[in-house]
Order: structure tokens, then C-alpha cells, then sequence
């Protein structure tokens, strides 16, 4: 114990002695990565940005000047979008997404941006960018889960035909496709695909009972209504209720029932 301790009574001499700080020297003699990443980041750490085409406003002298010009302002890479939004034409010739002379522009860009040590990505946003376009079929594109339920008796076997689900092209069950920006002008249909996944069966339980057999009485706020609405499972049809004008009014609807109900109730299928 005494020789250790001597040893660092030694070490700590000399460090007195000298009168500097022993970091400094350590620095030196072994630079922190950290420290040495920070002031010059590794490509890996750079920020990305988004690179639009806007509709067919490409040429390669602009290809050029923009990656240079994200070399020169540190960045890593870029995320090549094709989009169009009734872009005014910028271009002596607009190059049309996948035409010959779009891939060679995307080839000039490709080529220029390893040279830079730019990493290049593409985005993949149908109907927006690479991965949607006329030529790729439904069965190939973005699809949504659609459902429909049909109740049968349990304990025999069940022959007939199952409710069909919705088969409307769109975001959620039967609500079509509701695009601000889509352009109705020369506009084609929206395509449709339907394909059956799974059939699931399942015991319903016991206090699991359809609204409409306990008969309630309905009213609202609103002096004319069609609660049939509420019930049927068509997203399209709504029922509408005032607005009130006043603060201390309130929009409702309420469902009256003959006796406390305390199990859970289904509106519809």
C-alpha cells in the first residue's frame, strides 16, 4: 500500500510541479471522438432535405447547381419528390415523370451526388411520387382493410353468402376519395380492387345485443332528423345537427331507453 500510494503521490508532484492541467496534454495524445465529430460531423450526422421536382421543372444545370450547393451548406443528402401542383413552367422543357429524358436527368443527378458524397433517396408516396403512376395496377397499389359482419346461429352449419365489404376506393370502409388538390379537368376514374383476406368467426357474447331491439325513443336538438342515419353504416349519409347561436345552447342527440340498460349495445353491424 505504501508503494502505490508513493506512486501517486509522484504523479501528483509532477503535475504540480509543472504547474499545467494534465487534460491539455491527454487531449493531445489521444483526441476525443466525440469532441472531434462534433467539429467536423461525419456525413452520417448531416442533415437531409427534401429535393422537389415540381412538374417537370428538371434541367441539369439546375440538377448541378443544387447539389453543389447542398455540398457547400454541409448537408448529407437529399430525398428526391416528384410532385405536381399546377407548377408554372420554369423550363425551356418540361421533363414528364419516367419519360426517357427524366431518367437521364435522374441518372446526371444519381451520378453527380456520389461524386459529391451526397446520399441520395427517393421518396415513395403514391400518387405523389415513385411508387404511384397511370401504369401500375390496383392490385399492385396502396390498399386499405374493409370489413362486413354477418350474424348466424352458432352450433349447425352455417351455407349461404356473407355480407360483401365495401369495395369503394378511398380512406376509411365505403367513404370514397376525397382529394382537394386532385384535378377533375381530363381526370380518369379512380380505379377499384377488391380481394377477400379472412373470415374470422367468433361466439358473441351474451350481453352483446343490437340497439335497435331495445327500441329506444331518439330526439335531438335538432327539430328534424332521420336517426335511421345513425344506424344503417353508410359513412356518406349523415345527420345533421344545428349549430346553436347561442353560448348556453348545446347540440345533442339522446337515446331514451324503458329500463336502465348496463350491458354494452352495438348501432350497427
Amino acid at each position: 500500500m505504501r508503494v502505490l500510494f508513493k506512486a501517486c503521490a509522484t504523479v501528483l508532484g509532477v503535475a504540480v510541479l509543472d504547474g499545467l492541467p494534465m487534460w491539455p496534454s491527454l487531449a493531445q495524445t489521444a483526441p476525443d471522438a466525440l469532441w472531434r465529430n462534433f467539429v467536423s460531423p461525419p456525413s452520417a450526422a448531416k442533415p437531409r432535405v427534401w429535393w422537389h421536382w415540381m412538374n417537370g421543372n428538371i434541367s441539369k444545370e439546375g440538377i448541378k447547381l443544387d447539389l453543389e450547393w447542398m455540398q457547400r451548406a454541409g448537408l448529407g443528402g437529399f430525398q428526391v419528390f416528384d410532385a405536381a401542383l399546377q407548377t408554372p413552367q420554369m423550363v425551356d422543357n418540361r421533363l414528364v415523370y419516367m419519360t426517357p429524358e427524366w431518367k437521364d436527368a435522374f441518372n446526371y443527378a444519381t451520378v453527380l451526388a456520389y461524386q459529391l458524397d451526397l446520399e441520395e433517396a427517393i421518396a415513395g408516396s403514391p400518387g405523389w411520387s415513385e411508387s404511384g403512376a397511370p401504369w401500375v395496377p390496383a392490385s399492385h397499389g396502396m390498399k386499405k382493410y374493409v370489413w362486413s359482419a354477418s350474424p348466424i346461429a352458432g352450433g349447425q352449419r352455417f351455407i349461404g353468402k356473407l355480407a360483401h365489404p365495401p369495395s369503394v376506393t378511398g380512406a376509411f370502409q365505403n367513404l370514397p376519395v376525397n382529394d382537394v388538390m386532385e384535378n377533375p379537368v381530363g381526370a380518369k376514374p379512380t380505379p377499384e380492387y377488391y380481394s377477400d383476406s379472412v373470415v374470422i368467426a367468433y361466439r358473441k357474447p351474451t350481453g352483446d345485443i343490437a340497439l335497435q331491439s331495445l327500441h329506444p325513443r331518439m330526439s335531438s336538438s335538432t327539430a328534424t332528423t332521420d336517426f335511421a342515419l345513425l344506424t344503417d353504416g353508410d359513412l356518406n349519409k349523415a345527420m345533421t345537427l344545428t349549430i346553436p347561436t347561442e353560448v348556453s345552447q348545446s347540440a345533442w342527440i339522446q337515446y331514451e331507453f324503458s329500463k336502465p340498460q348496463t350491458r354494452s349495445v352495438r348501432s350497427h353491424w
